[in-house]
């Protein structure tokens, strides 16, 4: 959609909305951070100032993780338009803005649409989707195979005998490997089942380039192992460092537990606290638990979503 062909009210539009999605993103992050007890909060202060150098790295792999966002985007969007990386990075951090506070992190492609009014939105959704799709890969496929291992190496599930262990694991290969093997078959299948509009914008995304998006799903893994690397150093420093190594493997099968409950991200921590005190429990304390669960929600959602909220209040008034 070109700019001649907009209604005479669009300028006003937009900027309308992201007044209103700023103040709504304003007023869920303050009652979240209300809801933190104080107590809680200094216990984490005074974890991070006694570890200062893990802290530093806690911070870099945030910035490693935001940017890296940013680039899956851009990669994506190349072809309607070329981000620069710094407004790449503004742009990821202004839908997680909104995104923060909607269910299934659907704000996302309102926040992005926003900062990118002169792309049509449905290329805008097309690139977020393709980008999620990839993280939901790495989400699932790296859950489940952690959960295979888990029950095959370890305790996990002691219920079972190792007999019916291999039995499920193999009945779960075999499910994912039919999956991939026939996805071209099911996609078609599915797509003619949904409403019109919605099947011709999900048929965009088998455009993309498989070259290009190897190098999507390469940047996907890369920030899944840096946001679960995160979590086992905020684990390690509120536990005294005494988990061992082979708490690592227990990361994904949490990272996917909470991804099947369908909550606003802003408000999960509850989720995260549970899941993680049901795997982490025989090592960690539960405030040890509690405090990094906090801390990664801040860092990885309260924080960005702060400084994108900035950004798209401050956008309202730059010409675009």
């Amino acid at each position: 959609m070109s700019k001649t062909n907009r209604p005479k009210g669009y300028l006003r539009f937009y900027p309308l909305l992201k007044w209103i999605f700023s103040a709504l993103s304003v007023y869920f992050f303050i009652r979240q951070l209300r809801s933190v007890e104080e107590d809680l909060f200094g216990g984490i202060i005074t974890g991070l100032v006694g570890h200062p150098y893990v802290f530093a790295v806690i911070v870099l792999l945030a910035l490693v993780n935001w940017n890296a966002e940013a680039q899956k985007f851009k990669m994506l969007i190349a072809a309607v338009v070329d981000l620069s990386n710094i407004r790449a990075l503004l742009t990821i951090l202004g839908g997680m803005a909104i995104s923060n506070f909607t269910p299934a992190r659907t704000g996302e492609y309102i926040g992005r649409g926003l900062l990118l009014k002169s792309i049509h939105p449905i290329k805008v959704v097309i690139a977020t989707v393709a980008g999620n799709i990839a993280q939901v890969f790495m989400t699932y496929s790296l859950g489940l195979i952690c959960i295979a291992a888990a029950l095959l190496c370890t305790d996990f599930g002691g219920g079972f005998t190792h007999g019916y262990k291999l039995l499920y694991v193999g009945i779960l290969c075999i499910l994912m490997l039919g999956f991939i093997a026939r996805v071209k078959r099911i996609l078609p299948w599915v797509m003619q089942r949904l409403p019109g509009k919605l099947a011709n914008t999900l048929s965009l995304i088998q455009k993309y380039d498989k070259k290009l998006y190897s190098k999507v799903v390469g940047v996907a893994f890369l920030r899944y192992a840096v946001f679960a690397s995160q979590f086992y150093l905020l684990l390690q420093l509120f536990s005294g460092f005494v988990m061992p190594i082979s708490v690592l493997a227990l990361i994904p099968i949490a990272y996917l537990m909470q991804s099947l409950v369908p909550v606003p991200a802003v408000s999960d921590v509850g989720v995260r606290v549970v899941v993680s005190q049901m795997l982490f429990g025989a090592f960690l304390t539960d405030d040890a638990i509690l405090k990094a669960v906090t801390c990664i929600w801040f860092i990885n959602l309260i924080l960005p979503g702060i400084l994108g909220t900035i950004y798209l209040l401050t956008s309202t008034i730059q010409k675009r």
